[in-house]
């Protein structure tokens, strides 16, 4: 066994899972890897942005990273059979993501296994809401709701969008919250050099990517297990085939640093 693994076995770990879109799976094969170390029973609390909120809410469900890998790579979260081309709020819609959600989650944070807490947008007010209790899937949506990419969320008075758009990677509110446990922190944006953008969608994917890269790496001293690698794959990506190959590359990673 790893020595990380013997020498932080028994500490309380906060797991932070920034947004990615589809670099998740990578973010995903690092949660397998700590399910087969032993390690998911010493996650006492989880944070999430976008993607990494969905993959926390499904971890905080119960979901195994494999059921997990299973139920997303055969499933387009992105929806590209529901374009919304003539709609002026966004390129696509969430009928359908919002239907899968309903179906495998709780309806509530209150009955999920390991506390969540999700990172949101309130467009309207221009603040960070981190949600930790009440209504799960309204949240959860908000939390992917990339601008112009998927319609605002409204709820309970705030107009909720993609919280990477304030905090991408929350792990100063996770060291704020749980001064005392060890943080994982998985980071899923890459650096951008001479990208080169073919469509709509690239233009969107690339503004997304800039705009969550600025200011989050200056918090990679605060995590005490950081996982990170410039991953080639665009964040609205549906190449299955590099799905996997970066879930068996988040797995690999997982296994050695633990």
């Amino acid at each position: 066994m790893h020595l990380l693994h013997k020498l932080f076995g028994k500490k309380r770990y906060t797991l932070v899972i920034s947004g990615g879109g589809v670099r998740g799976f990578y973010a995903l094969g690092i949660l397998k890897a700590l399910e087969e170390r032993g390690m998911k029973k010493n996650i006492s609390m989880l944070y999430g942005v976008s993607a990494g909120a969905i993959l926390g809410a499904y971890r905080s469900a119960g979901y195994s990273a494999d059921w997990i890998f299973e139920r997303f790579s055969k499933t387009s979260l992105f929806g590209f059979k529901t374009l919304n081309l003539l709609s002026k709020k966004s390129l696509l819609k969430n009928d359908f993501i919002h239907k899968i959600f309903v179906e495998d989650l709780p309806k509530s944070f209150g009955e999920l296994t390991i506390p969540l807490a999700i990172g949101v947008t309130d467009c309207n007010k221009g603040k960070y809401i981190l949600y930790k209790k009440d209504n799960l899937i309204i949240p959860l949506l908000g939390s992917m709701s990339i601008p112009g990419v998927f319609p605002p969320i409204s709820f309970e008075g705030n107009t909720l969008m993609d919280g990477g758009l304030i905090n991408n990677f929350p792990v100063d509110l996770a060291k704020k919250d749980h001064p005392s446990n060890h943080i994982i922190g998985i980071f899923l944006n890459k650096f951008i050099e001479n990208q080169k953008t073919a469509s709509i969608l690239d233009n969107l994917s690339l503004s997304y990517e800039i705009l969550m890269r600025a200011r989050d790496s200056e918090k990679f001293d605060l995590v005490d297990n950081l996982f990170y690698r410039d991953l080639d794959i665009p964040v609205l990506s549906t190449n299955k085939k590099k799905m996997k190959t970066i879930f068996d590359m988040g797995y690999e990673d997982g296994m050695k640093k633990f």
